[in-house]
């Protein structure tokens, strides 16, 4: 890791979560001015004194500056957003309130957007939808755990915005951490990727509580793949964006082991047990994303039967049985 001789940006990461905490402790390495924004004034004093309620097993080496009050928005040259996605559009309304707009904006959230006719849209789209001038923005996605990210081990992540240049902007305030970040322009491609993985997730949680092996997990994340590149291209995203950090990295990691949320979200689902709503980013997700394939006239398999076995446990067994029974098709 490299070394900065002085601290010359000024960051604020909204969110005092895991992934906000993660954000922040990398940005604070890389010699950046990090303060953390949050709602509460517990999780704003415990990163004062160096910890991170939301991981208690995990020792932030530093503290990390934090405060309830959105006056720092006012200086900040980047601002970082990890909240919720539900929580996204009011914490872009504080945003609009106290920031100047030559501030870029990082988003982090993975998820859909609720859509009046399309049933669900994705971030560029929704920002299209709400704000005829927005600010200079990028997305920021791809395999990264946030306690390992704070841990320092290696971690590749995917910035994309709507132009090389600001998305060799924004990766440059991570320069000198522990964060590895690739760059692109398809920020389409980059928020699909994100936003459907956590539904194939729940599918191989699924697989795995009912024990149906490591070749029926490899095949969800194999054609689950096809399903999120197939939905990106159809809506202006590129193929190759799927293949690297965001697309395949991120569905990788995400069906590998019940630390991904949405795959044990899936695990307690087949084990008839009630799972805690609030891990799970794919639930409303699959919901969305059921009605916007309907909308584009897509066929999206593992997905639409994940909706189908949301709404519906007892449909698990029926629904694997018509998977399987699916017409043999090229690949």
């Amino acid at each position: 890791m490299k070394n900065k001789m002085s601290k010359t940006k000024n960051i604020v990461v909204i969110g005092g979560g895991s992934w906000g905490g993660a954000l922040a402790d990398q940005l604070l390495k890389a010699n950046n001015n990090v303060t953390v924004l949050t709602r509460r004034r517990e999780t704003a004093e415990a990163l004062n004194l160096g910890s991170l309620i939301a991981l208690p097993q995990v020792q932030l080496e530093h503290p990390i500056p934090s405060t309830t009050n959105p006056d720092c928005l006012s200086f900040a040259d980047l601002i970082v957003i990890a909240v919720p996605l539900s929580e996204t559009a009011q914490v872009v309304e504080m945003v609009t309130t106290y920031a100047s707009l030559e501030s870029v904006i990082l988003f982090s959230g993975k998820g859909l957007f609720s859509h009046p006719e399309k049933g669900g849209i994705f971030l560029p789209e929704w920002i299209d939808s709400n704000f005829d001038n927005f600010y200079s923005y990028g997305l920021i996605s791809g395999p990264s755990f946030a306690d390992e990210v704070i841990l320092n081990k290696p971690t590749a992540v995917m910035i994309a915005s709507q132009s090389i240049t600001l998305s060799t902007k924004i990766a440059d305030y991570f320069e000198a951490s522990y964060l590895r970040c690739y760059i692109g322009d398809d920020i389409t491609g980059v928020a699909v990727g994100g936003a459907v993985k956590n539904i194939i997730a729940i599918a191989a949680g699924i697989a795995t509580g009912l024990e149906l092996g490591d070749n029926a997990r490899a095949a969800l994340v194999s054609r689950g793949l096809a399903e999120i590149t197939r939905l990106a291209v159809k809506i202006g995203g590129r193929p190759q964006t799927l293949n690297g950090l965001a697309g395949m990295g991120d569905l990788v990691l995400s069906c590998s082991s019940p630390h991904s949320r949405n795959m044990a979200f899936g695990m307690a689902i087949a084990k008839n047990q009630t799972p805690d709503q609030k891990l799970a980013e794919g639930k409303k997700a699959a919901e969305l994303l059921n009605a916007r394939a309907l909308y584009e006239n897509i066929e999206l398999p593992i997905s639409q039967a994940v909706h189908r076995i949301l709404q519906h446990k007892e449909l698990i067994e029926s629904e694997i049985n018509a998977l399987l029974a699916r017409a043999a098709n090229t690949e």
